[in-house]
């Protein structure tokens, strides 16, 4: 076994997810900054628990998980999402998760819904019910290369609560659920969406935030 371990190695190197070095699936170094620690930032009415920095290191990391679908980077951001509802959930009750939405051909190519995926996963951690209740009403343009007006034009009236949500769980508080705030334009969209619906948003939680937001 440990001969086939070897000549596996030789032939699928593993890389650090962070930095792309050959050794651990996360080096020492991206290790010390994949650290989870308190970020909370404020998106308009919407206060926002985060864990990770956002930099090349967290980036590689989300990249891996979201659309590599490497289960041992998911667990990293996992981690990171369960250390920013510990801090969010010792400052209010628990009360369910709300997973921002994917686009339908974001989903189909990754041939999963992630944000969902970790919901469900950090939801049996603090034993909370996952409620996705947003979806698209229209279509909306990939966000990576968007500044800030760009963004908050792009999902501008963009969300809304499923109507079957809207009947069943209309009142209900909830936390807004995503693994990383830029700019906060998608925090901002969902918080509308979701008090229109009639729900009490608490706040949002995400894996990571970047401290210099876009411009």
């Amino acid at each position: 076994m440990r001969l086939f371990s070897d000549f596996k190695y030789l032939l699928f190197p593993t890389r650090c997810f962070g930095c792309r070095e050959l050794g651990y699936s996360i080096c020492s170094q991206c290790r010390k900054l994949w650290n989870p620690h308190l970020y909370k930032s404020r998106i308009f009415d919407v206060a926002v628990y985060s864990a990770i920095p956002y930099s090349p290191v967290a980036k590689n990391i989300l990249l891996s998980a979201k659309e590599q679908n490497i289960k041992s980077a998911d667990q990293l951001v996992r981690l990171a999402l369960s250390a920013s509802l510990q801090e969010l959930f010792q400052k209010q009750a628990r009360c369910a998760l709300v997973p921002i939405p994917s686009r339908r051909s974001s989903n189909r190519r990754r041939g999963r819904d992630f944000i969902n995926e970790m919901a469900i996963t950090v939801a049996r951690d603090f034993g909370v019910a996952v409620l996705p209740l947003l979806e698209h009403q229209r279509i909306i343009r990939d966000q990576s290369n968007l500044n800030v007006a760009e963004r908050r034009e792009n999902l501008a009236m963009a969300l809304s609560v499923k109507p079957a949500f809207h009947r069943n769980y209309s009142g209900e508080s909830v936390v807004i659920l995503d693994d990383l705030v830029t700019t906060g334009a998608t925090i901002n969209e969902a918080n509308r969406a979701l008090t229109r619906g009639g729900f009490k948003v608490q706040a949002a939680a995400t894996a990571c935030v970047a401290l210099r937001r876009l411009k």
